[in-house]
Order: structure tokens, then C-alpha cells, then sequence
């Protein structure tokens, strides 16, 4: 660990005190001067630490996100990005340089960040955006990643005293209006010919203050107004842990189908170009919507989009 990140330790683990160069330096066996270097560079990474004569360094900013700090918290290799395209996408030119799976990709901001169906994400500053990559084994179903990674998600941000829904078939929503994104893609090994890694792509609202005007009444932030009880890399690491948990949990279907609001309503069934009304029944146990079209017809779907019609 280089000094610098041995220093952001001491200071986040004194968040209640200003600790003086002096301290530190014996503490990590360096010298004062290796200290101050240490402490500007944490500044030149974005970090708001305060110093004091005869009183010391102290850090102020609670929510800065940093490669070191995200590496201390997340037990998997971390790729961290203040700005990029899409952690999805990075994460695909990760694999094919050669990274081995499991390892996550972070990013605070995605300038083409993308959801479902090819539509765009928006991504700014103060949600939580990141993509899990993971080795596609026989130890799960790889048709339900989708599914238990949005349990896992829905999980993590429930653990923050919040009591969210699930719209068939990944979309959390919040008070009727949608706080998460999710979107999961299969890497094929033509060698093997078999999806060989999951990449799951999950963006939260976690501190969004505002939306575009086009979403502002169909999304919504966990703390618009700030006050979260965990920054923004804790939140994420909880999300991996709990998103990673869900992917091994037997009989997940049982509450993830608690959690689907979609069960037992009116709907519409998108599939490609097509549009066709039906009345959801029920989610099976391999996570596919069962839905009633007007004329009898029962389809257990695995695929396509749905949305709620009016009654």
C-alpha cells in the first residue's frame, strides 16, 4: 500500500479529529515530508482535507470517491473511472486485454451509458454506476442473473430503511417511480460456444439532485437532498456483496416474486415491434412473466418489456 493510501486510512479512520503530520509519520515509520506528499496528493485526487498549524490534517469530505478507497471496501479487483463511456462497455475491453473474471468496473459519471432496448442511461455526477463481471459457471442459472441481480440490488438499497418494488423484469422502482437501471450481457467464447462471462451493469440513483425534464416524473433519487448514511463507494460495495449473495441464494424466486408489483395487473407486452394487451398472472419459478392475453392465450414470457396500463 503507498503512502498515500495509508495516509487516506489514518484519515478516515480520525474523521473525528484533526491528526498531526508527526503522528502519522511514526505511525507508518516515514517521514514527515513523505506525509505532506501523501496529503497532496490525496488533494489532487479531489479530496477536501483540512490542515491546521500545531493541530494537524483532518478530512472534510465524506463523500469523495477514489480507487483506494473503493479497493479497501470491494473484496474483487476494482477499475475505477472518474468519466467514462460506459462501465459495460470498459468492461468488455477489459476482457478481451486479458482480465480474468471476477473484477468490477466504477465510474462516476458514463457519457453513453446504456439501459435496455438500446436506450441511453443518463448517468451524472452523485448516482452509483458500475458493472460486475463474473465468470458464468454451473453454480447458477445464467438466464436468472438478471433477475437475482435485481433482488441483490433491490436488497441493498431495502437495508437502507426503503421499501422498493420490482417491475418485471428488472426495474426497482420507489414510490411508483423507477430508481435503478439494470442491464446484464453475455460474453460468448466462440472456442467453447458458451456464454462464458456475465457482465451486470447497475445504476442507482443514489444522490441525484436532478433529472431531465423528460424524467423528472418517472425516476427518483434515494437522497436528493443528501444526508445518506453511507457514501457513495460504502453504498457500492454493499450493492456488489449483496448482488453477489443473491446470485447463489436458493429459492430467490419466492421474493423476488413478493416483490414484483406487476403480478395480477394489466399490462401491455412488448416484444419487437409489437404490442399486445394482457393481464399478468403470475412470475414461474425460472423468473418468466405468466401473462393472459384477451383472447385465452397464456405465454410464459423470458424476454421483451412491459408496462402498466391504465385502469
Amino acid at each position: 500500500m503507498s503512502t498515500k493510501e495509508e495516509v487516506l486510512k489514518i484519515l478516515e479512520n480520525n474523521r473525528d479529529r484533526y491528526i498531526s503530520g508527526e503522528e502519522m509519520a511514526e505511525l507508518l515509520k516515514v517521514s514527515r515530508a513523505s506525509i505532506w506528499k501523501g496529503v497532496k496528493a490525496l488533494c489532487d485526487s479531489g479530496y477536501e482535507i483540512e490542515g491546521l498549524t500545531k493541530k494537524g490534517y483532518k478530512l472534510i469530505s465524506d463523500d469523495i470517491m477514489s480507487k483506494e478507497t473503493l479497493e479497501g471496501l470491494i473484496k474483487i479487483p476494482v477499475f475505477y473511472y472518474p468519466e467514462i463511456d460506459s462501465t459495460n462497455t470498459e468492461a468488455k475491453r477489459l476482457l478481451s486485454s486479458g482480465v480474468k473474471a471476477p473484477f468490477v468496473v466504477i465510474a462516476e459519471v458514463q457519457t453513453g451509458g446504456r439501459g435496455r432496448r438500446g436506450r441511453s442511461f443518463i448517468s451524472n455526477k452523485w448516482g452509483t454506476y458500475y458493472s460486475l463481471v463474473i465468470e458464468n459457471d454451473d453454480s447458477f442459472n445464467t438466464e436468472s442473473v438478471t433477475t437475482r441481480s435485481c433482488l441483490g440490488t433491490a436488497d441493498a438499497i431495502d437495508s437502507l430503511g426503503f421499501n422498493t418494488k420490482i417491475k418485471w423484469v428488472n426495474d426497482i422502482y420507489l414510490n411508483n417511480k423507477k430508481c435503478v437501471g439494470i442491464l446484464t450481457e453475455g460474453v460468448i467464447s466462440l472456442e467453447e460456444n458458451r456464454v462464458s462471462e456475465v457482465i451486470i451493469g447497475i445504476g442507482v440513483n443514489y444522490l441525484t439532485k436532478v433529472f431531465p425534464d423528460e424524467l423528472k416524473d418517472i425516476c427518483i433519487s434515494l437522497y436528493p437532498n443528501g444526508n445518506a448514511p453511507l457514501t457513495r463507494s460504502e453504498f457500492l460495495a454493499l450493492q456488489i456483496e449483496k448482488v453477489l449473495s443473491s446470485l447463489h441464494e436458493e429459492n430467490y424466486i419466492k421474493r423476488y416474486r413478493e416483490k414484483c408489483f406487476v403480478i395480477g395487473l394489466d399490462i401491455n407486452v412488448i416484444k419487437l415491434d409489437s404490442i399486445k394487451k394482457a393481464k399478468c398472472l403470475d412470475v414461474d419459478d425460472n423468473a418468466h412473466l405468466v401473462v393472459m392475453y384477451e383472447d385465452g392465450e397464456i405465454e410464459h414470457i423470458s424476454s421483451g418489456e412491459v408496462t402498466i396500463r391504465p385502469c
